[in-house]
Parts: C-alpha cells; structure tokens; sequence
C-alpha cells in the first residue's frame, strides 16, 4: 500500500531512487551502492584489537532496506530540530512509496514509487511549519 513519506535526503548520499532505497545511521560512511556503511567499530579494517570485530565480517555493515523517512512533515522538522538542521545541499523529498522495514531510530523504511515534490530545507520548514501534513 502506497502512502506519502517526508525525507531529508543528503547530498553525499546516491541519488534518490527506488533501486538505492537504504537506510543507513545518519553521517556513517556508505559504500559505493549506499547498501552498506563502514564500521564504527573497528573503522572499517574488520579488526578489532587484534581480533574479529564482533560488529561486522570485514568491516561493512548491511543497511536497512528503504529509506528512512517520516510519516507527516511534522514528523521531520521535528527531528532534525532535535539534532541538526540539514545542509543547504541536501533535499527535502516528498515521496509516494511502500513501508517496508523500521529504521535504527525506529522510524519507517520505504521504498519510493514517485517523488511528490523536492524542496530546500528552508521552504520546507516554511511550507509545512504547524500543518497537518
């Protein structure tokens, strides 16, 4: 079932696309694909202290399938109020799309079908601050 999802989607990340829906811990170092990030662990060597990083395999950790995103746009300005604002590079991305996983901050995962609109954090904050959206 197809529902709209409100997303920062940050600039050094993979383009916005269905085939590059993950989910990744917010400023972690993805691979190429954007399908896995660096360890924090062990800094990616798969070596913790001399022995196995209990983490990871070799140094990568799976991302979760589909982007993180919010609910309402409420939802979004409200989190990055909580943390940081989003650059002036990175888009706000209004989406059509399917849930389908839960993010490490316990927010949905989906997958996109179409982009409703793509706003700077700015307008988006103007456009939706208060609304029911």
């Amino acid at each position: 079932m197809s529902r709209i999802f409100y997303r920062v989607h940050p600039s050094d990340c993979p383009p916005f696309h269905a085939t590059n829906a993950w989910s990744a811990l917010w400023g972690s170092t993805r691979s190429k694909d954007g399908s896995q990030t660096q360890c924090g662990a062990c800094d990616g060597t798969g070596d913790y202290y001399g022995e196995p990083c209990t983490n990871c395999d070799d140094g990568w950790i799976d991302c979760v399938p589909g982007y993180s995103c919010c609910d309402t746009a409420q939802e979004l300005i409200d989190y990055f109020t909580e943390r940081s604002e989003p650059t002036a590079d990175d888009a706000v991305i209004v989406f059509e799309g399917r849930q389908v996983d839960t993010g490490f901050d316990g927010e949905p995962t989906a997958v996109p079908h179409r982009i409703v609109e793509t706003l700077t954090w700015n307008d988006f904050v103007n456009r939706y601050q208060g609304a029911n959206a």
